[in-house]
Parts: C-alpha cells; structure tokens; sequence
C-alpha cells in the first residue's frame, strides 16, 4: 500500500461521519420501499489495500464461501468498483423482510430470484448513497454501470477478475441494518485507484479545515 494515499485516523472518522449521513438518506428511501422503519449505521470503517480484500472477508464473515453481493462501477472524478457484500443468511433474512416466507413452500428457484431482486435493489440505493455523498463532497457528477448480482466466494481470483488493474485501496464500510424486526450486517467495499483516493482525501482534508 506504500503506492497510494493513506488516511489519518482523524480523516477516516470525517469520512464515516460524512458516510452516516448519506446512509441516512439510504435508510429513508428503504423505508418507502418495504414500508417500514429502517436505520443503517457505519459503526466500522476501514482502509486496505486490494490485495487484502479477501483475507478481510474471510476474517469479518462466518461463512465466506456463502454470500450474496451486488457490485457496481461508478465513473466521475472518484470512479472505481463498489460492492455490498452480504452472508447469505443475512440476504435471507432481507427477502422474510419484503414479505416473503423462506420455507419449503417456496421453491428454490423462485426464492433465489426473489433473493436476488431484493438484494439487488437494497445494493443499488446504498452504493448510490454512499457514492453520491462523496461525488458531493468532491463537487463532482458520478455516473454507474447497471449493477450486478453475484453470488459465492471471493478469493484473490475474484478480485483479480472483477477489479481493475489500477485499483488499489479499498474503503471497507461495514455496514448494519436496524429493523422494526431484525438487524442485517453487510459490508460495503469502495475501491479505487490512488487518484481517486487523493481526491477524496484532499476533500476530507477541507471539510476538517472548515470545521476549525
């Protein structure tokens, strides 16, 4: 990680206190879509490089060879790939939440679309408000790719295919859903390259200048 930018701990609580707030704006808007009352949190985030975005997950998550993700590449001043990583039981526990019952009567393939709609479109208002809320910070205009689910382990042969080449920090938010119900955790990476890093760095830096 010698090559690209590292941020302070005092920059990095900015950003996820600037992340909180965008993922209220998330937190709203899915409440409008299951019609209940949702409230999502960034109680951790982390910098690491890309080569280590699989040891990461394998020590975050119970079950690694098990998850759902939806993943998106976002263009603009900050471009990159991002990705809402969820444990497969955490994905199941969102689709009982949009009213559906995941027992024997629904057929397995209709609850693996059904799993993939929800999760899909959960990924696309949180990476939107995440990303959007750094395009604002950034005075930018950030553009996305249709996002994709995907589903299974990440391994270095994952990230080697679906990341670019000139990628080489990842932001790590993990992330928690708090229902009227239930909590869900997942884990949201951001990764870009030291360009687009830079420039988010140098935008944290004047939001903290501004504050003294």
């Amino acid at each position: 990680m010698s090559d690209c930018v590292e941020f302070s701990p005092l920059e990095l609580d900015a950003l996820q206190e600037t992340m909180n707030i965008g993922f209220g704006q998330a937190a709203a808007a899915l409440s409008e879509v299951i019609d209940m009352h949702v409230a999502l949190s960034v109680p951790k985030i982390s910098m690491i490089a890309k080569e280590t975005i699989a040891d990461y997950v394998r020590n975050e998550v119970a079950d690694p060879a098990a998850f759902c993700m939806v993943e998106q590449f976002f263009f603009g001043r900050f471009s990159g790939t991002s990705f809402l990583l969820l444990p497969q039981a955490e994905s199941r526990k969102l689709v009982e939440l949009f009213g559906v019952e995941t027992d024997e009567s629904v057929r397995q393939e209709n609850l693996d679309v059904l799993e993939r709609e929800v999760v899909i479109e959960i990924g696309n208002i949180i990476i939107g408000a995440c990303v959007g809320k750094i395009a604002e910070m950034l005075k930018d205009v950030v553009t996305y790719q249709p996002p994709r689910f995907l589903a299974g382990p990440i391994e270095r042969e994952f990230i080697n295919r679906h990341l670019g080449s000139d990628e080489c920090l990842a932001l790590v938010f993990k992330t928690l859903f708090t229902f009227e119900r239930q909590n869900v955790c997942g884990l949201l990476f951001l990764v870009a390259g030291a360009e687009s890093v830079g420039w988010l760095k140098a935008a944290v830096d004047d939001m903290l200048s501004g504050l003294v």
